[in-house]
């Protein structure tokens, strides 16, 4: 409730407003970022009286109605039975689209259907969005395309410009091809692109491919944490409220063909967020590390620039990571150093 009530405060009436009695399809709504955007939205429904109505694309509503029956369940959400790939979506006037439906890595490394998904569900999604006669569109991308970070690169901006015949990793390619879906052609909507980095807090699973969210749940079941690295890589982490703060205000107010970050801009090397994880959790955990040389797909330096988002819409973090993660383990039901009560 805490973060819920601080990203209401946060966000200028003007983003309300302009969801004030909308229809929004959101794809990818089950997941971590799509999940944070229902909790957003929902309470902001509630407290504002809003008459916004959320319908939401998944593959499996019944699994989603007995894990989040909140979320799935709640006044002016419609679940829709499909996937990106093949489904038409339903019948209906949509103002406003958000298409977040990409797996994370590791998990979409290992998907054979990754371009497929990623292209054919993103142009799949913006064609149905005309048909329904959408006005926006805010497609979530990720920082992953700019590719590896050079060294002598000390954040990324979205100017960063990259060469598709170069090689890259399969995530980056369909990331980019996706991408090129909306800037390759005209569309009679406004789209925005979120390119989004590294988050932390509640509903990131382990499994969804960031070292700072395998570290916060060993720290959840009392394990000592284990960097298989040197831990020298260096990362910087947005709190999911303040991420799904940010995307809405692209949603609405995101100028229309330009792409954002999304994300936080203080560095912290792996091995500094593991000990800050560490001595955040009660009892105090321990730390080691592998040394095996890994910088992860990523690279050795994965930093975005913010300044166009705070010079165009006037975002700023809130949340920085020691609070993060204290939320988030307080989230997670471990006993921390300064408890923070959270649930969202």
């Amino acid at each position: 409730m805490q973060d819920l009530q601080e990203l209401l405060d946060l966000t200028a009436a003007g983003v309300w407003e302009g969801l004030r009695g909308k229809r929004l399809f959101l794809t990818g709504g089950t997941g971590f970022v799509g999940k944070w955007l229902l909790e957003a939205l929902l309470f902001a429904n509630q407290r504002l009286a809003l008459g916004l109505h959320v319908t939401v694309l998944t593959r499996q509503p019944q699994a989603f109605v007995a894990q989040h029956p909140h979320l799935a369940l709640a006044p002016g959400v419609t679940l829709w039975q499909g996937d990106v790939v093949d489904c038409d979506g339903p019948a209906m006037r949509c103002d406003l689209v958000v298409h977040a439906a990409l797996p994370v890595l590791p998990l979409a490394m290992h998907s054979p259907d990754l371009m497929m998904v990623s292209q054919g569900g993103t142009a799949r999604m913006a064609a149905w969005a005309v048909a329904m006669g959408a006005q926006r569109f805010l497609h979530i991308s990720s920082g992953a395309v700019y590719g590896p970070q050079a060294a002598q690169v000390l954040a990324l901006d979205e100017a960063t410009a990259w060469d598709d015949s170069a090689s890259a990793n399969a995530y980056t390619l369909a990331k980019r091809a996706a991408e090129h879906v909306l800037n390759d052609r005209a569309w009679p909507f406004d789209w925005v692109i979120a390119r989004c980095f590294a988050f932390i807090g509640p509903y990131q699973s382990e499994n969804q491919g960031t070292a700072a969210a395998q570290l916060l749940s060993a720290a959840a079941r009392n394990q000592s944490l284990v960097l298989s690295g040197t831990g020298q890589a260096v990362r910087s982490y947005q709190y999911a409220s303040d991420m799904a703060r940010w995307l809405l205000v692209m949603l609405v107010h995101g100028r229309a063909g330009e792409a954002y970050n999304v994300g936080h801009d203080t560095p912290w090397r792996l091995v500094d967020v593991a000990h800050q994880i560490a001595q955040t959790a009660q009892p105090a955990l321990g730390v080691s590390t592998l040394g095996q040389p890994s910088s992860g797909l990523a690279g050795e330096r994965y930093l975005p620039s913010l300044r166009k988002a705070r010079d165009q819409l006037r975002l700023l973090n809130a949340v920085d990571l020691p609070i993060g993660i204290q939320r988030t383990l307080d989230w997670l039901g471990t006993p921390c150093l300064q408890p923070v009560s959270n649930q969202p």
